[in-house]
């Protein structure tokens, strides 16, 4: 075969692979293009009955609205009941009697572990001793220390190895709440 022969073979070949690439991508495009449009008429479609589905949920909503609203003003008295029931709780902590008190803040130091520092509110202060937490720290084996400052808070913090344990009052309320919040609402409300 002649060199001018095998280069024809070659370009001829080439231009049948070409066109052979051409046809199965203009194929793909055609399929490409087929499935587009019937997404269209489905998305179309769809869209259809979805508005006029919207039309018949605004109208069945426009009805409800007024229910809704009393529902709303109902449900925010019942949320402010239940505000003042958790207030008056978080009051009566901060006025507990001291031996009540006492009892309640060592009773948290179940909390802590070997080598944390322990922060009483300033409200508190007086009602935790140094000898009240070496007791319990000795109760339970561990090394615990009273922190000669008072918290800007009330209830206690115990501070330990990167991390602190918040045992506010407020926060212990709040947990409460979370907790216990349904259940009040149905003894209260029914």
């Amino acid at each position: 075969m002649s060199r001018e022969a095998i280069v024809d073979k070659i370009v001829s070949d080439a231009e049948n692979r070409a066109n052979s690439f051409i046809e199965e991508q203009s194929q793909k495009a055609h399929d490409i293009f087929a499935e587009a449009a019937e997404q269209c008429r489905v998305y179309n479609d769809n869209f259809q009955m979805e508005t006029d589905r919207m039309v018949a949920d605004i109208d069945a909503r426009s009805k409800s609205v007024a229910e809704l609203e009393v529902k709303k003003l109902h449900l925010a008295a019942r949320m402010k009941v239940l505000d003042d029931v958790f207030l008056r709780a978080e009051e009566k902590l901060t006025s507990l009697d001291g031996i009540t008190l006492k009892k309640l803040l060592i009773g948290m130091l179940d909390e802590a572990e070997d080598g944390d520092t322990v922060v009483v509110g300033k409200r508190q202060a007086g009602a935790l001793s140094k000898e009240d937490v070496d007791r319990a720290a000795a109760k339970r084996n561990i090394s615990l220390s009273l922190s000669e400052e008072a918290g800007d808070f009330d209830g206690m913090i115990i501070s330990g190895k990167g991390v602190d344990k918040n045992l506010t009052f407020d926060v212990e309320i709040s947990l409460l709440r979370d907790s216990l919040e349904a259940q009040i609402a149905k003894e209260i409300f029914g």
